[in-house]
């Protein structure tokens, strides 16, 4: 029998990549990782741009319903037919039968007279003890008045209310505030106009409010102006300083009590 050396099998070399398949390989593997950082950059910047509307839209329904729930105390009083003493509080002067007193397109005063001992205050606040030691029956006539003071304060972007010595936010986030105050012939009980300064008794409040979005992150180009701040100079004649924040106009208006027919 015949046998065969193994010194005759040869092996073929392996071989690697050459430089030019390698550059192939990364310049395919960059341009995959660009597109998949440019997909999360875009949903990152709709996830933000989303959650800034959605806070935009809840501080603006509750910035509407704080001031309302606020404006509608102002006037109660256990007897309507008994009109306000000419009073003061707050900085404001009261004339005879008022309730609401204009101290600016940016701040307000009110007064209300207290109904029992658990009312409470624009700041959450029990009554003072001295008013309450004076409430001696629920909705009597001779019952404390209470004065607040509901002002826009721009260095901390917020609608504060003072109560006493202490103020305290009540709404955060507000890049601009505008009263209109409406008035008219106090017999009549009508509002024929609305004036930052009105000229007779107030009837009626006209808030108008600019909100901007919660946070500090970059939402929106600030090379494209905003059409909302653009409607605020418009009607305002000044506006904020402009951010990348998203901006929100939001108006509401409440009748002051027994002022109106």
């Amino acid at each position: 029998m015949k046998r065969v050396s193994n010194t005759s099998v040869t092996y073929k070399q392996q071989q690697g990549l050459s430089l030019i398949e390698l550059m192939v390989a990364m310049v395919i593997g960059l341009i995959l990782i660009l597109g998949v950082t440019q997909i999360f950059i875009n949903n990152q910047k709709s996830y933000l741009f989303q959650q800034g509307q959605v806070g935009n839209q809840e501080n603006s329904r509750f910035a509407l319903t704080l001031l309302n729930q606020e404006l509608s105390k102002a006037g109660y009083r256990s007897r309507p037919i008994n009109a306000f003493p000419a009073g003061s509080g707050q900085g404001c002067t009261f004339p005879e039968g008022t309730s609401v007193v204009a101290a600016g397109a940016t701040a307000l005063c009110i007064r209300y007279q207290a109904a029992n001992k658990s009312d409470v205050n624009c700041l959450g606040s029990s009554l003072a003890s001295g008013d309450q030691d004076t409430i001696l029956t629920p909705y009597a006539q001779n019952n404390p008045i209470v004065v607040e003071k509901i002002w826009y304060d721009d260095s901390t972007s917020s609608i504060l209310c003072t109560s006493g010595s202490t103020s305290q936010p009540l709404v955060t986030g507000v890049a601009a505030l505008n009263f209109d105050y409406g008035s008219g012939q106090a017999d009549l009980k009508t509002v024929t106009s609305y004036s930052s300064a009105p000229g007779g008794t107030v009837g009626a409040v006209r808030y108008t409010i600019l909100m901007m979005s919660p946070g500090s992150a970059s939402l929106r180009d600030t090379a494209d102006p905003s059409k909302a701040l653009d409607e605020w100079k418009t009607r305002f004649g000044s506006s904020p300083t402009e951010t990348n924040q998203l901006y929100q106009i939001v108006q509401g208006t409440t009748m002051v009590r027994n002022q109106m027919q």
